[in-house]
């Protein structure tokens, strides 16, 4: 199960940071963000629905776990944050600066939320 979260994350973040390093003017790709954006649209969604998915039946599972642990509340925040960001429209510089900060603090609380277990 988890494996399969990492990879929804992967999937969808990974298109999402692709798109954005474009925005700030990295030369990753000849198409233009909004381009790649709507080529990477199918894939993004697909992430998606499996981060949320197998999500949800991670933190379901061993709910008592997770209900206690603060870096599963700030990941939670975070996650709601970033898909607000990605969203709504995203144009500037600021707006890709602002979801490559996001994801990574929710990879990072992620991460730490073996390291929070009570």
């Amino acid at each position: 199960m988890e494996a399969t979260h990492l990879c929804g994350v992967a999937l969808f973040a990974g298109t999402v940071v692709f798109a954005d390093l474009r925005r700030l003017g990295a030369d990753v790709s000849r198409l233009t963000a909004e381009e790649l954006d709507r080529v990477f649209k199918p894939w993004a969604h697909s992430g998606l629905a499996l981060l949320l998915g197998t999500g949800a039946l991670m933190a379901f599972a061993d709910w008592e776990r997770y209900r206690h642990n603060p870096a599963f509340g700030v990941k939670i925040g975070l996650v709601a944050l970033a898909l607000i960001s990605y969203f709504v429209p995203r144009r500037g510089q600021w707006t890709a600066v602002a979801s490559l900060v996001l994801w990574t603090g929710v990879v990072l609380a992620a991460r730490a939320i073996a390291d929070f277990d009570i």
